[in-house]
This record gives C-alpha cells, sequence and structure tokens, in this order.
C-alpha cells in the first residue's frame, strides 16, 4: 500500500468520524430542545400545547413510540394546568 493510499485511507475514516460525531451532537440537541420546550410548556397554561410537547419528547427519547408510562408521566406532569373551558354556546 502506498503512502498516497494510507493517506486517502486515513482521511475517508476521519470523514466517517466526523458524521457520526456530527450525528450525535444533533440528536442530543434535538432532544435537549424538545426537553426545554416541554418544561417551558408545563410552567404555561395551555394544557394541549404541554401534552404535544411532552409527547415530542418522549417519543424522541423512545425512538417514536410512547410507552404507557410516558403517557402517565406526561398526564401527571399536566396535572396542575387546569382543562380548556367550552363555552356552553359553542356546545350547542
Amino acid at each position: 500500500m502506498s503512502l498516497t493510499e494510507k493517506l486517502l485511507f486515513v482521511a475517508v475514516g476521519f470523514l466517517i468520524i466526523i458524521f457520526i460525531a456530527v450525528g450525535v451532537i444533533n440528536k442530543s440537541d434535538k432532544l435537549k430542545m424538545l426537553k426545554e420546550k416541554y418544561e417551558e410548556a408545563l410552567q404555561g397554561e395551555d394544557r394541549a400545547e404541554a401534552i404535544a410537547a411532552g409527547e415530542a419528547y418522549y417519543r424522541s427519547l423512545r425512538g417514536g413510540e410512547l410507552s404507557l408510562e410516558d403517557e402517565r408521566r406526561i398526564l401527571r406532569d399536566v396535572s396542575h394546568i387546569p382543562e380548556a373551558e367550552v363555552d356552553d354556546e359553542l356546545k350547542s
């Protein structure tokens, strides 16, 4: 194997390592953003928004699927937020 082939092999190896590292960093950044959005939504007053943010966060953690425990945890987390009241006029 010539020196040029060895350098090319090392360069390709470094590129693969860089792509893997960038992918891991992007995934952790996305997860961090989803968690922050969920925590902010829990501080607000929109129960549906908090539930949606919680589902997005836990789906990202679990690879797309929510577990029963995740759903329970979300409902427990949003229990302090009052449910939206529907006007009597809108019901009819």
